[in-house]
C-alpha cells in the first residue's frame, strides 16, 4: 500500500514526496525546529543531542539528515528526519508534510490508484490536485487500454467531451468537438473568486496544487463563446512562456476584458522562446519554483490591448477531420463564416479583403476594380466595389485562413497523435459546392455607394454590412444625415434642386423630365421597390442631343460613377449569358448604349419583369440558384423602337431638339455637366433620397392615375412620389412606347393577311399559307400578308416556311384592333392559323377585358426557340368550337379627330377606326 490513511483522509506518500521535493530546508525549519543556517550542507551542532560538529544535511531534495552520534540510521528523507526530531509517528509526519505545502487529503477507496498515480508522477502533478477534476479509469481505442478520463466542458459549463491521460502519452482528446471545451477541478468559477487560466489540465491541476483555483485550456488561447463563464470573476492568465503562449493570453484577455472582474497577465521568470517554452510545471521544477510562480502571481499586471501577430497557435478553431465529412463541412463553413468578421489573427487591414458572402447558394467576395472590366459584356468602371464569384482554387486559401485543419496519425512509436494538415479535394469541393450555406455565411443583395432606403422606408445611412437587407454599405462621397421626417415642402425643393441637373435638356414634354426624375429615384432607391423597375427608354429624334449625358448624370448622383455601358445583343444566348452575370455579381444599374437596332429578346425582357434570376454557371455543372435581380436597366438610341414583348415594359425619356446638328448649341447652365454633377453629388443623392422618405413619412397616400401592371411597387413609391410633389405624371410618356411597339405591327400584319387569304375562314396551316402566296395566280392578291412574310419570315428572297410557323407561334394569342391570333390543332399534329374577333379588345395589353381571356404562362426554364421566343406565351382556357369567321373591316375613310392630352400636345386620331396619325404641339 503506498498511501496512509490518517484523519483527514487518505494521502499518498509518493504525491508528498514529490510535492516536498526541494523544499524540505523550508520544511525542515518549520516543522523541526532546525535553523535555516545549519542546513546548508557543513557540519553543525546537533539540535537533539546537542553535540559538535556532528549535524550536517546530506540530501537537500531528499531533506535527508546525518547526526553521527544519534542519528546515523534510517536517515534516508525528511519525513523520517522530522519523526526523529519530533518523535511523530509517521502519519502523523506525512499529514504535516502533507499540509504545509498544501496537499490536500483524498477520501474514498483507492480503485485504480495505481494507474492515476503512475499519471501523476508522470506528469509532474499533486495527485490530491489532480484528483479535483475527477479522474476515472477508461478504455480507449480498438485496443481497450487503460487510460485516465477526465471532463471537457463546453460553453454551457457543462461536460460534453474528454481527454484520456496516459503514461508516457500527451493524451487525446475525445473525437470531433473534444477540443472545443475547458477543464474546471469539478466546479465552475463564481463571481467574486479569483481564478488562474492557464494551458492544459495539467497545469491547471498543477495551479490547484498550490491553493489556487485554475482553469485548463485545450490551447494557447480561449475562444470568446467561454467568456460568459468568467462574468465577474477576477483572472488571472499565466501563459507559457513561448511565443503561442503570449499571443494567446492576449487574444484570451481581450475576450475577457468587458466580461471578467478584472483581467491580469502573468509572466513566469524565464527566456520566450518561439516554441515548447516552459510552463507552470517547468518553473516548479526550480528551486524555489513555489515561490518563483507565487511571485509571478502576485505580480501580474492588468491586461492591455496590443495588436497581435500571427503564429503557428493564433487562436484559430481546430477542426478534426474525421469520417464524418457531413460535420467536418459544417464546421468549416461556420468557420467561414466568421473569417474576417471574429478573426483577431487576420490583421485589421486585410479583413474585409478575407470576408466571404453567397448569393443564389454561390460564394462571392468583394473586390475594388482599379482599372476598367468587363462583366459580362458590361464596362465596370474603375475604382467601382465589385461582388465577384470566388474561384474554386481560392477555396482551400480561405478555408486556411478560417481554421486549422488537423488529422490523427501514428508517430513512430505507432502512438497516434493530432496533426495539423492541408484541406483535402473532398473538403474544398464539398464546400465550394454547398448551395445551402444558412445563417453561417450572410447573404449579400448587392454594394451600395450612397444611402439607400430600405423597404420599410427607414434611411441606410451606417457604413458596413446591414442585416435588414443584406446589403454593404460602401461609401464613395462623405454624405449630409439625412433628417426622418422631411415634409412635403422639403420633397418640392428637392425636386426642384435634382430637375435643375437636366435644365438644357430639350425635353418633349414635362412627363418626360418627370421620368428622368423617376429614372434617379429608382437608381438611388432601388432597395425600397420590392418589385420590379421598367427599363428607362432615353431616346431622341437626332444624335447629339444629350441621351447618354442624362443617364451619366443620374448615375453619377447614384453610384458617384458614369453608367455602366454595355452594347445591346440581338443574340438572345449571348444576352442570356451577360444577364447571369450581372445577377452574380449585383451590377446596380446597366446602359444600353446606343441601340441601333429593335430592342428587345425573350431574356431582356424577362429580366426587367424577374424578381430572381436562375441559370448555369459557365464551365461547371452548377446553377447560380434563384439570385435576386434588382437591376435597373437604361437604353439610348435615336427614335428607339421595341420588340417582342418589351415595349410595356418602358418608360420613354424623350428629347426633341429643335435645332439640326444639337451638339454644336452653346449657352448651357451647366456647361460642364457631369463634372457639377460630381461636386453636387451628395447634395443631390440627399435631395433624391428627401423626396422618397417625406413621401414615406407622409403615409405614401395614394395619387390618382392607376398603377402599371408588372410594375405595382414602382408605381406606388417613385411614380406616387412624383406625382405627390406636384409634378407631371412620368406614366404619360408610356403611350410612345406603345406607337414604337414593332410587335404590335407585326400582329396587326399577321391579323390582317390572315382574314385577306383564309377565305373559307376555317384556318390554314402555315403550309398552305405559303402555298397561296406561291400560287402564280395570286400574285396580285394577299398584300398584307405578302408584306409581313417579307419582313419576318423570308429568306434570300424565298418564304421560310419553318421560320413563319415560329412567327405564328410567338405571337400566338396577340391582339389586335380587336382581333386575336388563334392557334388550333387540325390534326396530326398541325396547327391552323385563324383570327377571332374580341369584345372590348384594345390590342394593345394582350386582351384584359376579354369575355374569355387566354390563358397567362411563364416559362420557369429558358425555352428552347423552337417551342417559346419569350418568356411569356398565350393558350386559351378551354377547348372552344372553331369561331365563325369574320367579315373583314370595311375601307374607312379616316375622319380625323383632334384631342388634347395631359402634357399639353394635340393627339390626332380617326374617329371611326381610331387610326392614329400623330401629335403636335398646341398652336
Amino acid at each position: 500500500m503506498n498511501y496512509v490513511s490518517t484523519r483527514s483522509g487518505n494521502i499518498d506518500i509518493a504525491d508528498v514526496k514529490r510535492a516536498a521535493a526541494g523544499r524540505w530546508v523550508e520544511i525542515l525549519s518549520r516543522l523541526g525546529g532546525v535553523d535555516e543556517s545549519s542546513l546548508d550542507g557543513r557540519h553543525h551542532p546537533c539540535p537533539k543531542c546537542e553535540g559538535t560538529d556532528r549535524f550536517r544535511l546530506i540530501d537537500a531534495d531528499a531533506g535527508a539528515l546525518f547526526c553521527n552520534q544519534c542519528f546515523s540510521e534510517k536517515n534516508g528523507d525528511g519525513l523520517a528526519a522530522l519523526r526523529w526530531l519530533n518523535g511523530w509517528d509517521f502519519p502523523k509526519t506525512l499529514l504535516a508534510v502533507a499540509e504545509t505545502i498544501n496537499l490536500a487529503p483524498w477520501r474514498g477507496k483507492p480503485t485504480n490508484r495505481d494507474l492515476v498515480d503512475q499519471v501523476c508522477r508522470d506528469k509532474s502533478v499533486p495527485r490530491s490536485a489532480f484528483e479535483q477534476f475527477e479522474p476515472t479509469i477508461a478504455t480507449r481505442g480498438r485496443t481497450k487500454n487503460n487510460v485516465v478520463r477526465v471532463a471537457v466542458y463546453n460553453e454551457s459549463g457543462e461536460k460534453h467531451s474528454h481527454f484520456d491521460f496516459a503514461v508516457g502519452h500527451k493524451g487525446w482528446f475525445a473525437r470531433g468537438k473534444g477540443m472545443d471545451g475547458l477543464f474546471f477541478p469539478g466546479r465552475l468559477p463564481q463571481p467574486g473568486e479569483t481564478w488562474l487560466i492557464v494551458e492544459g489540465c495539467k497545469d491547471a491541476a498543477a495551479i490547484v496544487g498550490l491553493g489556487f483555483n485554475a482553469c485548463g485550456l485545450p490551447t494557447s488561447d480561449m475562444k470568446a463563446k467561454y467568456a460568459r463563464l468568467f462574468t465577474d470573476v477576477h483572472v488571472v492568465i499565466v501563459p507559457d512562456l513561448d511565443k503561442a503562449g503570449q499571443i494567446g493570453a492576449q487574444k484570451t484577455g481581450g475576450r475577457l476584458a468587458e466580461i471578467a472582474g478584472f483581467v491580469r497577465v502573468a509572466r513566469l521568470p524565464g527566456e520566450i522562446v518561439e516554441s515548447h517554452g516552459a510552463d507552470v510545471r517547468d518553473v516548479l521544477k526550480q528551486p524555489e519554483g513555489e515561490k518563483l510562480v507565487r511571485q509571478a502571481i502576485e505580480a501580474a499586471p492588468e491586461w492591455q490591448p496590443s495588436k497581435g501577430e500571427s503564429s503557428s497557435k493564433d487562436g484559430k478553431q481546430e477542426v478534426l477531420l474525421t469520417l464524418n465529412y457531413g460535420w467536418c463541412a459544417d464546421q468549416v463553413v461556420e468557420c467561414l463564416g466568421n473569417l474576417g468578421w471574429k478573426s483577431p489573427w487576420i490583421f485589421a487591414e486585410d479583413r474585409e479583403r478575407v470576408k466571404l458572402y453567397h448569393r443564389g447558394g454561390v460564394l462571392v467576395h468583394v473586390i475594388d476594380e482599379d482599372n476598367t472590366d468587363k462583366v459580362g459584356g458590361v464596362n465596370i468602371p474603375a475604382g467601382t466595389s465589385r461582388i465577384r464569384a470566388l474561384p474554386s482554387g481560392q477555396m482551400p486559401i480561405r478555408i486556411t485562413d478560417a481554421c486549422r485543419l488537423t488529422i490523427e496519425k501514428k508517430n513512430e512509436e505507432g502512438e497516434l497523435e493530432i496533426v495539423p494538415t492541408s484541406p483535402p479535394k473532398w473538403l474544398a469541393d464539398g464546400v465550394f459546392t454547398r448551395g445551402d450555406y444558412g445563417r453561417d455565411i450572410r447573404r449579400l443583395a448587392g454594394i451600395i455607394s450612397a444611402p439607400t432606403l430600405r423597404p420599410d422606408g427607414t434611411i441606410l445611412q451606417a457604413l458596413g454590412y446591414d442585416t435588414k437587407t443584406g446589403l454593404l454599405y460602401r461609401p464613395n462621397d462623405t454624405f449630409p444625415r439625412i433628417t426622418d421626417k422631411p415634409t412635403k415642402e422639403d420633397a418640392k425643393a428637392a425636386a426642384a434642386g435634382l430637375l435643375n441637373v437636366v435644365k438644357d435638356f430639350p425635353f418633349v414634354a414635362d412627363a418626360d423630365r418627370s421620368a428622368w426624375l423617376a429614372m434617379v429615384l429608382s437608381l438611388i432607391g432601388r432597395t425600397a421597390i420590392s418589385g420590379c423597375v421598367p427599363l428607362f427608354g432615353f431616346t431622341s429624334t437626332c444624335r447629339g442631343s444629350g441621351k447618354s449625358l442624362g443617364v451619366d448624370a443620374a448615375s453619377i448622383i447614384a453610384f458617384g460613377k458614369s453608367a455602366a455601358r454595355k452594347t445591346f445583343a440581338s443574340n438572345d444566348e449571348e444576352m442570356r449569358k451577360s444577364i447571369t452575370a450581372i445577377a452574380i455579381e449585383a451590377i446596380p444599374a446597366v446602359l444600353l448604349d446606343n441601340v441601333s437596332t429593335t430592342l428587345g429578346g425573350a431574356s431582356l425582357d424577362a429580366s426587367i419583369t424577374a424578381e430572381v434570376w436562375s441559370d448555369r454557371l459557365l464551365g461547371v455543372s452548377q446553377t447560380t440558384g434563384e439570385l435576386p435581380l434588382k437591376t435597373v436597366w437604361m437604353a439610348t438610341g435615336n427614335n428607339l423602337r421595341y420588340g417582342s414583348d418589351l415595349a410595356r415594359r418602358v418608360l420613354p425619356i424623350r428629347l426633341a431638339p429643335q435645332v439640326e446638328n444639337p451638339e454644336e448649341r452653346d449657352g448651357f447652365q451647366h456647361a460642364d455637366l457631369l463634372g457639377w454633377v460630381r461636386s453636387n453629388r451628395p447634395r443631390l443623392a440627399v435631395a433624391a433620397l428627401t423626396i422618397l422618405r417625406a413621401y414615406f413619412a407622409a403615409g405614401k397616400p395614394e395619387q390618382p392615375g392607376g398603377t402599371w401592371g408588372s410594375f405595382e411597387s414602382w408605381s406606388d413609391l417613385i411614380r406616387g412620389a412624383i406625382v405627390w410633389c406636384g409634378l407631371a405624371d412620368p406614366l404619360i410618356t408610356r403611350e410612345t412606347a406603345k406607337e414604337d411597339d414593332t410587335s404590335g405591327a407585326i400582329v396587326a400584319g399577321l391579323i390582317g393577311g390572315l382574314l385577306e387569304v383564309d377565305e373559307s375562314g376555317q384556318g390554314m396551316t402555315v403550309r398552305q399559307i405559303v402555298a397561296a402566296l406561291n400560287d402564280q395566280g395570286n400574285t396580285s392578291r394577299f398584300p398584307t400578308m405578302r408584306d409581313i412574310v417579307s419582313e419576318t419570315a423570308t429568306a434570300r428572297e424565298k418564304i421560310d416556311t419553318a421560320k413563319l410557323g415560329r412567327v405564328f407561334r410567338r405571337y400566338k394569342g396577340r391582339i389586335a384592333n380587336g382581333w386575336q391570333i388563334i392557334g388550333e390543332s387540325g390534326g396530326s399534329g398541325v396547327i391552323r392559323w385563324n383570327v377571332n374577333q374580341i369584345k372590348g379588345g384594345d390590342g394593345w395589353d394582350g386582351g384584359d377585358h376579354l369575355d374569355d381571356p387566354p390563358t397567362r404562362m411563364s416559362c420557369v426554364t429558358h425555352p428552347p426557340k423552337e417551342e417559346c421566343d419569350t418568356h411569356e406565351s398565350y393558350g386559351s382556357t378551354a377547348e372552344r368550337s372553331p369561331p365563325s369567321q369574320p367579315s373583314p373591316p370595311p375601307e374607312c375613310s379616316h375622319e380625323w379627330v383632334d384631342t388634347p392630352t395631359e402634357d399639353g400636345r394635340i393627339r390626332t386620331a380617326c374617329g371611326g377606326c381610331g387610326k392614329f396619325r400623330g401629335y403636335r404641339d398646341k398652336q
